[in-house]
């Protein structure tokens, strides 16, 4: 618990946001935890809550306001209000945010806070309290436009007639200046079906296509074509693109084609995706402007008006997006996101001149997610200020049911991993093309030139992926903290010939994370890894997990993926000795999360000695995997020749920017690298040590710069590599000091650093470093000597070969390795 309630205390939005990213349960006891001393967990903490609510008599306001944290405790609330499975979890937000308020009063909610309270009011059936909170937290001031919907949503869910819905819903529609609906007569559809326009204004202009792909269409698209049938927007040319739904739908299709004049059906021959329905519904259509309606939503009848006004009214305008509420049938108001607002922006609604699609290309053939792929590309391409976006009118129902594509993959807070790394490779590919000043154009019928999942590739959605040799699991964010030394084991398996596949999963330690590492969508494009989710049907010999820290919250993910052998490897990254133990991991709790997420046993072995002594404690004695089976990490980098120094000896060191891989003091700094018996170069970032020391103690020492260097001119430039660390940093194998012995050169460390580099390395004391480069730079038999044994510690535990010697030991039987 040490490790996040000092997260959590340091960080709380990052860890909030990843609680809502993981959907787990068990997170919610760190946040109750942290809130308050007096309980450690979120039962004991709802408990405490009910307690002084109902009495009021247990402890004085004073001596609450002392140990509670109310910023956490809001948090937690949010949390559980976005996350809720039931009405029992609604509940619960409700008691915590009634206590915040009673405790700490108004003033302790920030907007975000007073939106989810009011919104989740409405949820737990408490609606008839919105106008005195209401009033507290001054709603009408703060989003007048979701203090209106609120209370419709409360008429919804409390009045004793739809009429009185429709009656609410048309007072706002007529303050926003919009035609009114009304319901039609038939009480047996659901209410979203029911609901029709109740006007008979005509608004003349340019024909609009709108494109409807569809496959299997539910009745829902019945309400969708016939609220685009009683749009007040003239012009009109309706597509309905059928992606090779069965025979049995072709009636249906019928009935729909003979409703107008202006309805076309166009038929697919393979089921390739809504976006494939998109690009052939475009090139058949006729009109000026195109824009497109999903099967099952309903427009309101001046949604198209609208959006051609602002089109037509300025010419530097050449798109229109507008805002719809997701709904269920039943008109039950609900919302995807963290955004505490019913009205959303649609994404599907954008309306264009059909003269962009020459400029920028048709929709990305995946299938789900490219609807924000093309939007960005247009804002990339001509800039946002030049889409109109109509964000105060809600345009639209868009109906939620559990066979929509978002289902499962999208909720407040969460995105499936697989959108989440779709969207990270597009966007790549938006600035570099950008950058590189080319035309930032989708030819649909060239290559990709970005990686997408292989699930989302037209018509694979829901494929059986097949059987890989190896699939690594854990967060490969650039801010987590293991994504290189993953990325470098991944490329291993891949030399070897091995079908390899990666699953990204959130990960705890990762804070603030944004982007991934280039080089990983750069092995999915060339084909040599595959994406895999956590909900994808595949197979692997071997699933490894990558830091114990990932299984800590999967308590409520549950996976696909079945493995023939899974291992959890622990590293834990150097730390300063003396600190607080701030361990991220509890093993039994993640072992037991992973065996159940995975359906399988999980075994355990460490990436360094450290690691894997830590766990002979720590670990149930038959989960422990063998010592030889230790997972080491690799250098890809061939062994580089050995060259004896000549002339003056040159020192080098090269570091990543931690402050504490540099000596203790500037004294001990001088004392090791400024010496009259060698010359120093330093390659990487200073600033650190600049800080730490000042620049005058870098006064005759060469820095070179990564923008100008690269690291193997710096290692031909040196022949000795020393390293003294603070002297509080944990000793664990650092990758800088095995690139060092692997390139040949004499390593030189401190006499602690002697059992976990053993006689790779000489080890002196800070006043021997100029004395021992003097002698072995003076005798080249003893220096080769020494770097062979650098190359050779190196060669036994850290290649490529050593790694894939494990993985054939692990994968050869089921017996014990």
């Amino acid at each position: 618990m040490n490790y996040y309630r000092h997260k959590v205390s340091s960080n709380l939005d990052s860890f909030v946001k990843f609680a809502m990213r993981s959907r787990s349960v068990h997170v919610r006891d760190v946040l109750a935890g942290v809130s308050s001393d007096e309980y450690p967990g979120y039962a004991d903490l709802l408990a405490a809550i009910d307690s002084f609510l109902t009495s009021q008599t247990s402890f004085s306001s004073v001596r609450l306001e002392e140990l509670y944290n109310h910023r956490i405790l809001l948090s937690l609330a949010n949390l559980v209000a976005n996350t809720a499975r039931d009405d029992v979890d609604t509940h619960a937000s409700l008691r915590i945010y009634d206590f915040v308020l009673q405790v700490f009063e108004s003033d302790a909610f920030d907007s975000n806070d007073k939106m989810q309270y009011l919104e989740a009011l409405v949820e737990g059936d408490r609606g008839d309290e919105l106008g005195r909170l209401g009033d507290v937290f001054q709603i009408n001031e703060l989003a007048p436009m979701q203090s209106d919907l609120l209370d419709i949503q409360r008429i919804r869910r409390s009045a004793p007639s739809e009429t009185s819905w429709v009656e609410a819903m048309n007072r706002f529609y007529s303050r926003l200046g919009m035609s009114k609906i009304r319901l039609t007569g038939d009480d047996k559809l659901p209410f979203l079906d029911r609901l029709e326009s109740d006007t008979r204004v005509v608004v003349d202009g340019p024909t609009v296509s709108v494109i409807m792909p569809t496959y299997c269409p539910g009745p829902g698209i019945r309400t969708a074509v016939r609220s685009l049938l009683q749009q007040t927007w003239k012009n009109t040319e309706i597509i309905i693109v059928d992606d090779a739904s069965p025979v049995e739908y072709r009636d249906l299709f019928l009935e729909l084609e003979n409703l107008g004049p202006s309805i076309r059906v166009l038929r697919q021959d393979t089921n390739s995706g809504a976006y494939v329905a998109r690009n052939r519904g475009v090139s058949d259509a006729t009109g000026e402007f195109i824009t497109i309606h999903d099967d099952d939503d309903w427009s309101h009848p001046d949604k198209l008006a609208l959006q051609m006004e602002a089109l037509l009214g300025n010419n530097e305008i050449i798109a229109s997006s507008s805002a719809h509420i997701r709904t269920t049938a039943d008109l039950d108001f609900k919302r995807v996101n963290t955004q505490p607002s019913y009205l959303q922006m649609n994404y599907s609604s954008l309306m264009f001149h059909r003269s962009l699609i020459a400029e920028i290309g048709m929709w990305d053939t995946v299938n789900r997610g490219a609807d924000g792929e093309f939007l960005l590309r247009m804002i990339t391409r001509f800039g946002a200020s030049r889409i109109a976006e109509l964000a105060e009118k809600p345009l639209s129902f868009s109906r939620i049911w559990s066979g929509s594509l978002t289902s499962g993959e999208m909720s407040r807070g969460y995105f499936a991993q697989s959108r989440l790394l779709y969207r990270e490779a597009f966007r790549k590919w938006h600035r570099e093309t950008k950058k590189a000043g080319s035309q930032l154009i989708l030819n649909v019928n060239e290559p990709r030139q970005f990686p997408v999942p292989t699930t989302f590739e037209a018509g694979r959605r829901n494929a059986d992926l097949g059987t890989f040799d190896v699939i690594y699991v854990t967060d490969f964010f650039r801010q987590a903290k293991y994504p290189q030394t993953v990325l470098a084991e991944l490329n291993a398996f891949i030399d070897a010939g091995l079908r390899v596949g990666y699953m990204q999963l959130p990960s705890p330690e990762t804070v603030d994370p944004s982007g991934f590492s280039p080089l990983l969508f750069e092995m999915q494009l060339e084909g040599n890894l595959t994406q895999v989710s956590h909900d994808d049907v595949a197979c692997t010999e071997l699933l490894v997990v990558y830091g114990s820290a990932m299984g800590m919250f999967l308590d409520n993910l549950g996976s696909t993926v079945r493995s023939r052998r899974s291992i959890l490897v622990h590293h834990e990254l150097p730390s300063l000795g003396g600190e607080e133990n701030r361990r991220p991991a509890l093993l039994a709790q993640s072992l037991r999360n992973l065996d159940r997420c995975f359906d399988t046993r999980f075994r355990v072995t460490g990436a360094t000695k450290y690691d894997y002594n830590w766990l002979k404690s720590s670990s149930p004695r038959g989960r422990l995997l063998p010592t030889h089976l230790i997972w080491h990490p690799v250098l890809s980098e061939r062994a580089h020749e050995i060259s004896v120094p000549e002339g003056t000896p040159t020192v080098g060191f090269h570091s990543h920017g931690n402050a504490y891989r540099w000596p203790a003091t500037e004294a001990e700094f001088v004392e090791i690298y400024d010496s009259p018996e060698f010359h120093t170069r330093i390659f990487g970032n200073v600033n650190p040590a600049v800080k730490k020391y000042g620049g005058e103690a870098f006064k005759k020492i060469s820095i070179l710069k990564p923008q100008n260097y690269t690291k193997r001119q710096f290692f031909d430039d040196i022949s000795f590599w020393v390293y003294y660390p603070h002297h509080r940093l944990s000793v664990q194998p650092w990758l800088p000091v095995l690139e060092a012995m692997r390139a040949g050169k004499v390593v030189i460390l401190p006499k602690r650093l002697e059992p976990t580099y053993g006689d790779g390395a000489i080890y002196v004391e800070p006043e021997e470093v100029g004395a021992t480069v003097n002698r072995l730079a003076n005798d080249p038999r003893s220096f080769i000597s020494q770097a062979t044994l650098g190359q050779k510690f190196v060669a036994d535990r850290f290649t490529n070969d050593r790694l894939l010697e494990r993985y054939r030991r692990l994968v050869s039987s089921t017996s014990e390795a």
